[in-house]
């Protein structure tokens, strides 16, 4: 077994992270999550905020998952992303 370590902030507003389609984080959170090797993961997200309001994402764990994300959220007052890893 592989351990995922992950973290999320975002200082107001919604933000949700999911792993394989399962809700993992929300908001302002740390967690860390058991994964089988040699299996494909997909990691998304959904915030939801103010314009120009910063949020980040942090994968630290499995090395071929990590993964640093701090944007703004654009004038649609929405934002989403994807990455897939293997491990």
């Amino acid at each position: 077994m592989t351990k995922l370590v992950a973290s999320a902030f975002i200082a107001n507003g919604a933000l949700a992270v999911y792993l394989d389609n399962q809700l993992i984080m929300q908001n302002s959170d740390a967690v860390t999550v058991e994964l089988e090797t040699g299996q494909e993961y997909i990691i998304h997200w959904f915030v939801k905020g103010e314009v120009g309001q910063t949020f980040s994402i942090t994968i630290s764990a499995p090395k071929e998952a990590q993964f640093q994300l701090t944007r703004a959220i654009p004038k649609a007052k929405k934002d989403l992303g994807t990455f897939r890893f293997s491990c």
